[in-house]
């Protein structure tokens, strides 16, 4: 099959190796010599120095016009590293999507998390040790997200990609929209419950001041509130029997369990009842609640 490659993203290895590399072969080889020839020659400081200088400026253009002749490329049909260490050393690695069955990429020290580097893995079979490795790449997790977009899509579509970066940006507004929708959705539904009289999305400020005021045995509302999405519906007093206990006694210490919500089906939902101090919060986020309406907390796997 014959296909035109397009270069969809180009990176170098990160400038802190650049920097490493430059500081050992100085440490090791220039510093020494400089100092040797001051040491055991009549030369000044000034000519010591100017040495010092001469050196470094030899070390940091030889490391980066090599580092400058190294890649990590995407393309829109496979991924490719290049690396030149001298006049002398060179390698060229590619793997396709079409071959890959896996990729992943690690941080395996503090200065990946520093400096957000870190080590590309793809293998072509499943079980197989990595057969591309790429390390020391920057923003590895936008690297990372780049050759997931691709990798996903069918084979036909990958020669049409030219700009990557718009490809994700239109999958994460889907996905939201999805997100949105389904949320959308499910709060519709609770609202066609008779004894349902109110639902609300919360927001992240509404989990912080749960989390900050609820009591400890409330284990549900902690369970809860710990997700991406929580419900809030307000019930009248036809409320129907809860789908287990909503009370249990942990050695000689009541507490308050989630249980399951059967009206929402839903991957993993759970619901709880907060405390009167939190109830009485959310209240303020309900127009027309009457006095006898009591909250619920929902909460369902996207």
């Amino acid at each position: 099959m014959e296909f035109q490659d397009k270069i969809l993203f180009k990176s170098h290895q990160h400038p802190v190796v650049l920097l490493v590399k430059i500081t050992k072969f100085f440490l090791i080889l220039v510093l020494p010599i400089v100092i040797t020839i001051g040491l055991f020659t009549e030369f000044s400081a000034i000519y010591v120095s100017l040495g010092l200088l001469l050196g470094i400026t030899i070390v940091s253009a030889y490391q980066y016009f090599f580092r400058s002749k190294s890649y990590f490329l995407i393309s829109n049909h496979k991924i490719s590293i290049k690396v030149r260490n001298g006049f002398f050393s060179k390698f060229h690695m590619s793997i396709y999507y079409k071959n890959i069955k896996d990729i992943a990429y690690s941080k395996n020290n503090i200065f990946n998390y520093m400096f957000n580097s870190g080590t590309l893995f793809a293998r072509s079979s499943a079980g197989a040790e990595w057969d591309f490795t790429a390390p020391n790449i920057p923003q590895i997790g936008k690297v990372y997200k780049y050759i997931n977009y691709i990798f996903c899509l069918p084979e036909e579509d990958r020669s049409s990609i030219n700009d990557i970066e718009l490809g994700v940006r239109k999958i994460k507004t889907k996905s939201k929209q999805n997100k949105d929708s389904i949320i959308k959705d499910e709060v519709i539904k609770l609202l066609k419950i008779k004894w349902v009289t109110d639902a609300t999305v919360l927001n992240k400020e509404d989990i912080n001041y749960i989390f900050k005021t609820e009591e400890d045995r409330n284990h549900g509302i902690y369970e809860t509130i710990k997700r991406d999405i929580v419900i809030c519906i307000l019930h009248d007093s036809t409320f129907r029997d809860p789908d287990a206990a909503i009370v249990m006694k942990n050695w000689n210490k009541v507490i308050f369990p989630a249980i399951s919500f059967h009206e929402v089906q839903k991957k993993n939902t759970i619901s709880s009842s907060p405390g009167m101090a939190v109830h009485t919060y959310l209240s303020e986020k309900f127009a027309d609640m009457d006095k006898d309406d009591a909250s619920i907390l929902i909460w369902f796997d996207l």
